[in-house]
């Protein structure tokens, strides 16, 4: 029961994180939105600090007013745009919207939340629980850790399979378990891949 737990967390705070996340458009598409009403929340930037190496955690727009336009549609999708590519961009916007309102992503405390308990959960299996079956202690912890999304507490949860009457009959301090530094390069190389794959789907489904 508590594996699956972690995986429904996890399901709902990646669900969350791939909403919410904000999506580049074109200035007309801004424009039109401020025109319409769509627009129920929006800021003002010059860059996104971007939060994904914290695990569910949603980028947010700094760097006081503009030229960057972001904001929130009734369905809780954001997106972006950069108003410098047209004349008088921030100032048609402006006069459409008013000062800045609303709070892009009101979801962040719930993706915070999610993260706060997958990673306690999981750093007190790790320290008062049994041995791992598959990989030391040391091991899990670089995976899990340092690699974004939570990806790699997903991995540890069907892998190695904390609380199951299997995993502590193999676990104890085998040789053939997975070592620390294999972790740390496992987490290096996840990294990688995930950066690329993100930015591969960015550019397909935008």
């Amino acid at each position: 029961m508590a594996r699956v737990l972690i995986l429904l967390l996890w399901v709902a705070g990646a669900a969350m994180t791939w909403w919410t996340h904000p999506r580049q458009v074109d200035y007309e598409r801004a424009l039109d939105a401020a025109q319409s009403g769509e627009v129920t929340a929006h800021r003002w930037g010059r860059t996104w600090n971007d939060g994904s190496d914290r695990w569910f955690e949603t980028p947010y727009l700094t760097g006081g007013e503009g030229p960057w336009f972001a904001w929130r549609a009734a369905d809780h999708r954001v997106y972006w745009t950069d108003t410098a590519v047209a004349r008088d961009g921030a100032e048609r916007i402006t006069r459409e919207l008013g000062p800045p309102s609303g709070e892009l992503i009101p979801w962040r405390g719930w993706l915070q939340g999610i993260s706060l308990v997958l990673a306690l959960t999981f750093l007190v299996v790790l320290v008062t629980g049994p041995a791992p079956a598959l990989g030391t202690r040391w091991y899990w912890f670089w995976v899990v850790v340092l690699i974004p999304y939570a990806i790699g507490m997903v991995f540890w949860v069907l892998r190695d399979r904390p609380w199951t009457a299997a995993a502590a009959a193999a676990g104890g301090e085998g040789e053939g378990r997975d070592r620390g530094w294999f972790g740390l390069v496992t987490a290096i190389v996840a990294n990688f891949v995930i950066a690329i794959l993100t930015l591969v789907a960015g550019s397909l489904l935008s």
